[in-house]
C-alpha cells in the first residue's frame, strides 16, 4: 500500500502506541521472516550437499557393481583357465605314467633278455624304439590321410633295408671276426718279438 493512498490523520495516543507496536510487531516477523529465508537456505544449501553426496554414493555404487560384474567375469576366465590347466596336468600325469610304464616293460624285457648275445638284445632294444616311433608318428597320421598308404610303404622299406643292413653287418663281423683276432696275436707276437731283439 502506498502511502499517497491513506489519508494522514493525527493520530490518538492509543492509536500511536498501537502502531509503535505494529512496528516493534514488523520488525519481529520482519526478523523471524528474515531468520525463516536464511534457515531455508541453509536447508536448501544441505539438500544441495546431500544431492551432491548421494548423486556421488550412486556413481560410486554403479562403478563398485561394474567392479564386481568385472571381478566375477575375471573369476570366471580365471576358473576356466583353472579347469584347463588342470586338465592339461591330468593329461601330462597320464602322459607319464604311460611312459614310466613303457620304461618299466622295457626293463623287464631287458632283463628276461640272454645276456650270451649282446647284438641281439642291442636290435631287440633298437627295433623296440623305433617301432615305438613309428607308431607315435602313424598316430599323428589322420586315419583318412592319403600320405597314411606312403608313410605304411616307407616304413616297410625301412624295416626290410634295416633286416638287410643286419644281416649284413652280422655277415661281415662273423668274416671279420677270425681275421681280427688272427691279426691281433700276429701284432702281440710282432711286438713281443721285436721288443726281444732289442
Amino acid at each position: 500500500m502506498s502511502s499517497s493512498s491513506i489519508p494522514k490523520v493525527p493520530a490518538p495516543e492509543n492509536e500511536k502506541l498501537g502502531r509503535e507496536q505494529l512496528l516493534a510487531l514488523l520488525r519481529d516477523v520482519t526478523e523471524q521472516r528474515d531468520n525463516l529465508l536464511s534457515q531455508y537456505e541453509a536447508m536448501a544449501f544441505q539438500v544441495d550437499e546431500s544431492v551432491r553426496e548421494i548423486a556421488a554414493d550412486v556413481l560410486d555404487a554403479q562403478e563398485n557393481a561394474r567392479k564386481a560384474e568385472a571381478c566375477e567375469h575375471r573369476a570366471e576366465q580365471e576358473a576356466t583357465r583353472i579347469a584347463e590347466l588342470s586338465r592339461q596336468l591330468n593329461e601330462e600325469r597320464r602322459k607319464r605314467a604311460e611312459i614310466s610304464a613303457e620304461f618299466a616293460r622295457f626293463r623287464d624285457a631287458m632283463e628276461r633278455a640272454p645276456v650270451e648275445d649282446p647284438w641281439s638284445v642291442l636290435w631287440r632294444a633298437v627295433s623296440q624304439i623305433v617301432s615305438d616311433w613309428v607308431a607315435w608318428a602313424r598316430a599323428k597320421i589322420p586315419p583318412d590321410s592319403r600320405f597314411l598308404p606312403w608313410f605304411d610303404r616307407a616304413v616297410e622299406l625301412a624295416k626290410a633295408a634295416g633286416r638287410l643292413a643286419w644281416r649284413l653287418s652280422k655277415a661281415v663281423f662273423e668274416w671279420a671276426k677270425p681275421r681280427v683276432i688272427e691279426l691281433w696275436k700276429w701284432l702281440k707276437g710282432e711286438v713281443a718279438r721285436r721288443i726281444n731283439k732289442d
